[in-house]
């Protein structure tokens, strides 16, 4: 439990982060390219560049789902019995989330007493030719130290952008690499074709270390291939989950059909990273490292025969990714429970659900519709009854934020098309600043700038200009205006995440046969910010 001593410590780190925080660079800048090269210094001055060799890594990049495959992974070989230190970016609500210790946030006194010994060395040893790290970087060099002092059997790192010169690419050895589906994302950074960002994502492989993509655009795997083969790294395409025996019944922890993919890439780093901790366990000679090698091949032959062991079912089912294809449902005011679970449960759903996945890219905007479609649509989810008898009148609301760098019509647009062509419209549109952004790790303080926020209501009523059909008017409903909102019936700008949640509990309280379906997405920001916000009923 958090003492009054502890708190104020933990803010004074934060306070410290807080000023390593700078901008984006191109990435054939000089900033980005020099930062990269600056990682060396940085891990000397902390004493860590002989050591990283004793970290066995598996890294992974890639546009989409690089952070869901590499929980996966976590969740598969702590299933194995092995201690797992987990590297993502970026964190939901409390930073301490991008290390993870055994599939938990490390622990407030581990990541101060790390947190200090890096800080302290770094800014003790800044000159004029290379300071002190910047945000990313030295949280990649924080998770790096302690997964080296907590003595971690296997490190899972996320690249944070592109590949090639990213913070975590320091790893010269790594067990295995990962290269999950590419799309176009950051590209003023990473280049504006597909075969530009393949090259920066391909920039993690190294020689002799095996590579997994999932099937990637021809021009882009050509561009992997490519790189695969200049570096002599051993590049395989991960088969289906279909391939495998019972595979299209396996059961997955974190919903939607494009997990599918990110599974089965998992697996097979998985396995690459268990065979070569066996060769490595049985070369030490231990009685008890040569059974935990035996049972690691056992594993891995399995995989080779197309069987997926239990350890590796066991993981994929238990493997928990807030903030991704998440539903988070509000029990009504007077129930006393709370409910976080997977769509598809024979609970009676609550009369406020909302469904939060971080999506913000044009492809993941479509497989997030996609995701919410399938599981509005789910048996139960649309069709209980209100204690009167009658069904409940559902409604669906966007809750929607994305960083400005994004473009919001190219986002809105797949989103809103793929809803209503699976017959799920959105009946009102919300566009609400988040809490929190890159650039600052707290709340905002004073009134908001909402001109973000009409801009993207202004995209939203571009791409739904024609007037609501009879089934997508928000019937009955609490008007927003008492809540500061602005705009029209179909889509407003509310000043604040918690106005919105007000209002919507306001929904479900004054209408007992209205039920809110809320899909929250467009930024992680957001999702976190709303995640925190519902923290009690998680």
């Amino acid at each position: 439990m958090a003492t009054p001593d502890s708190d104020q410590e933990f803010q004074q780190a934060m306070d410290a982060l807080g000023t390593l925080i700078s901008g984006k660079t191109r990435g054939d800048g000089k900033t980005w390219k020099d930062a990269f090269e600056y990682m060396q210094v940085y891990l000397e001055r902390l004493d860590l560049d002989k050591r990283l060799g004793e970290l066995n890594v598996i890294h992974v990049a890639g546009t989409k789902g690089k952070g869901s495959t590499c929980a996966m992974v976590d969740s598969i070989l702590r299933s194995c019995g092995y201690k797992t230190g987990l590297f993502t970016s970026p964190h939901l609500w409390d930073v301490r989330e991008r290390i993870q210790l055994d599939g938990r946030p490390v622990s407030r006194e581990i990541f101060l007493r790390e947190f200090w010994k890096c800080y302290k060395r770094l800014e003790d040893q800044a000159d004029e030719m290379v300071g002190k790290a910047a945000y990313f970087r030295f949280l990649t060099l924080l998770g790096l130290q302690t997964f080296l002092a907590e003595g971690v059997d296997a490190a899972i790192l996320e690249v944070g952008l592109g590949g090639r010169l990213d913070a975590t690419n320091v790893i010269r050895a790594p067990f295995a690499c990962g290269i999950t589906p590419l799309g176009f994302d950051h590209m003023a950074v990473l280049g504006h074709t597909l075969p530009e960002i393949a090259g920066e994502k391909a920039g993690i492989l190294k020689p002799g270390c095996p590579a997994f993509t999932v099937p990637q655009p021809d021009d882009a795997m050509a561009v992997i291939e490519a790189k695969a083969k200049s570096v002599g790294a051993p590049l395989m395409v991960v088969p289906s989950l279909e391939e495998y025996e019972g595979g299209a019944d396996l059961e997955l922890g974190l919903a939607g059909q494009h997990q599918r993919s990110n599974a089965a890439l998992a697996i097979c780093l998985a396995a690459a990273w268990e065979a070569e901790r066996a060769r490595q366990l049985r070369g030490s000679g231990a009685v008890d490292a040569v059974a935990q090698a035996e049972a690691a091949e056992r594993r891995v032959h399995s995989l080779a025969g197309r069987r997926i062991p239990h350890e590796y079912r066991e993981g994929l089912r238990a493997c928990h990714w807030p903030g991704r294809a998440q539903l988070v449902e509000v029990p009504d005011e007077d129930d006393g429970g709370a409910s976080n679970r997977a769509v598809g449960s024979s609970k009676a759903p609550s009369r406020l659900s909302f469904y939060l996945d971080g999506a913000h890219t044009e492809e993941s905007m479509a497989t997030c519709a996609t995701w919410f479609a399938d599981a509005v649509s789910t048996p139960g989810q649309g069709q209980a009854a209100a204690t009167n008898g009658a069904p409940f009148e559902t409604q669906r609301v966007l809750l929607f934020n994305c960083m400005q760098e994004r473009e919001p019509a190219r986002l809105l647009r797949p989103l809103s098309e793929v809803l209503r062509a699976r017959g799920v419209p959105v009946h009102q549109a919300l566009f609400v600043p988040a809490d929190s952004s890159y650039s600052s790790l707290g709340p905002r303080s004073g009134a908001p700038d909402l001109s973000w926020q009409h801009s993207m209501q202004r995209a939203w009523d571009l791409e739904n200009p024609l007037p609501p059909r009879p089934q997508e008017v928000l019937h009955h409903l609490p008007s927003l205006a008492q809540f500061g909102a602005q705009g029209a019936q179909k889509s407003v700008v509310v000043p604040s995440i918690s106005t919105a949640l007000d209002w919507l509990r306001k929904c479900v309280r004054e209408r007992p046969n209205v039920r809110v379906q809320v899909l929250v997405t467009g930024s992680l920001y957001l999702v976190g910010d709303v995640l925190k916000h519902l923290s009690k009923y998680l």
